[in-house]
């Protein structure tokens, strides 16, 4: 795992960042902070001779694979003063029998009763004495199925991380063979006096740094700098709507998919990305639930927060958070879903050239949040800059399996956060676009008014892909 030490807090050990510090500090009861992934699986590879799952066994393989990810076997070190930020150590008394478990979901097993066990089950925030995540093996799905259910604390992962981390147990053979058995040992935590000398040493380093490359410093300031003069007029940029309301502890969760291929022919057909598309659908969904509350969306720009990775190409595996974010203005009194596309492409287009994801400006964004958490104050639960958001993860571009059982379907879901009544999460994976719904069980009980919206929005762009086809290559559908 690379160190996610921020700046001059030290390299030796793998010390937490500002956002990962960020996404402790704003847990809470009502808002757990986890990244989350239902997976349906056959379940016929999984069951001994009796025609049951044998756990035992099940860890056994599961605790090999950790040779993979030695990440998993870390837990959250907490710092004294001067100590410089928490870090991660081998938990000495790990035990996968902590984080691998059954769960039966009531009858009938449909996805209504699986999604509603999930939700229930990812209520409670994960045990910090122990290393921050778990697996759940769902039994007692319709049509001979098991479901996993796995979380990751957000303190350890971002979304693409998150991907890689859980992919490390899976395998892209149906008959691949388990890593062999191997002893593993705890390496030993540093003491509070290391870890004080590393601080300073680091600090040092960091300060020295910065004098000795006066211009590369000048950059990041004036990063810094950019994205906060970016940033405040944005603070008050939200239209008051229903979207933004507190939240309670109860979630709502709701699974709309899109087929990949028709997607993609979509959306080239009108010089726009996936992505544009899922946007679209998505904002179709959200007017006709405005609409529904009785809600006018005439002349109404919703602006929605698209998280984007500032990792590079070759640190997807690598652990922590390198995330940004795109704030769109889009929107939402345009009934046509086609036109609508050609509104978000275009908002799109714009946000990517004018707004600059950088790692100085997300590291400021995300310590003010941490800090006013520390403090008491939960600036995001009164936030006016968001309406809600809009995440869309690459998944896995091969067929997965479980312990030999092939993976059908791969669910992603997000928790909510601050004021945020409504999330979406998207993943592709075989050939399909799976967007889960996030939503406050207190505030959002016409959540299927939004996925229904979302559905019609869907068909009515799917409905153009053959005349679209059979149009000149390269055009676009006229707006």
């Amino acid at each position: 795992m690379r160190s996610t030490t921020s700046s001059g807090a030290g390299g030796r050990y793998s010390r937490l960042s500002v956002t990962d510090r960020m996404m402790l500090r704003v847990e809470r009861p009502s808002a757990p902070q986890h990244v989350a992934g239902l997976c349906v699986v056959e379940a016929a590879p999984l069951l001994d001779a009796a025609g049951e799952l044998d756990l035992d066994a099940i860890r056994d393989r599961l605790e090999r694979r950790l040779v993979r990810v030695p990440e998993l076997r870390r837990m959250l070190r907490p710092t004294p003063p001067l100590c410089g930020p928490p870090l991660w150590v081998d938990d000495p008394g790990f035990s996968i029998e902590h984080h691998v478990h059954t769960v039966r979901v009531p009858s009938p097993g449909d996805e209504a009763a699986v999604l509603e066990t999930a939700e229930r089950l990812l209520r409670d925030p994960l045990d910090r004495s122990r290393p921050l995540w778990d697996l759940r093996l769902l039994t007692g799905l319709e049509n001979g199925r098991v479901g996993l259910l796995a979380r990751v604390h957000h303190a350890l992962v971002d979304g693409l991380a998150a991907i890689a981390l859980i992919t490390a147990f899976l395998d892209i053979e149906a008959g691949a063979a388990d890593p062999p058995a191997t002893a593993w040992r705890p390496a030993p935590a540093p003491s509070d006096r290391t870890l004080l000398l590393d601080n300073a040493h680091g600090r040092l380093s960091a300060l020295g740094s910065a004098l000795a490359h006066p211009v590369r410093t000048a950059r990041a300031l004036a990063s810094v700098a950019g994205f906060a003069a970016r940033l405040l007029p944005g603070v008050d940029a939200a239209p008051r709507t229903s979207l933004n309301a507190p939240i309670g502890s109860g979630r709502r969760l709701r699974v709309v998919r899109l087929d990949l291929e028709t997607a993609a022919k979509v959306a080239r057909a009108h010089g726009a990305k996936v992505n544009d598309l899922l946007l679209a659908v998505v904002m179709g969904g959200v007017r006709e639930l405005l609409l529904g509350r009785g809600e006018s969306v005439a002349g109404l720009d919703l602006v929605i927060a698209i998280p984007a990775s500032i990792r590079q190409a070759d640190e997807a595996r690598e652990l922590g958070n390198a995330v940004g974010a795109l704030y769109c203005r889009i929107p939402a009194g345009e009934p046509d879903a086609a036109r609508r596309l050609d509104l978000v492409s275009a908002v799109t287009r714009d946000a990517k050239a004018t707004q600059h994801l950088s790692q100085e400006g997300s590291t400021l964004m995300y310590g003010l949040l941490g800090w006013a958490a520390a403090l008491g104050l939960s600036l995001e639960d009164h936030q006016r800059s968001i309406n809600f958001q809009v995440a869309n993860v690459p998944g896995p571009e091969v067929p997965l399996y479980l312990l030999g059982a092939p993976i059908e379907d791969v669910i992603p879901i997000t928790e909510l956060a601050g004021n945020l009544t409504v999330t979406v999460a998207a993943l592709s994976y075989r050939g399909r676009l799976t967007l889960t719904v996030t939503a406050d069980r207190r505030s959002c009980a016409d959540v299927d008014v939004l996925t229904d919206g979302m559905r019609r929005a869907w068909t009515e762009l799917a409905g153009d892909a053959a005349s679209l086809e059979s149009s000149t290559p390269g055009t676009r559908r006229p707006t």
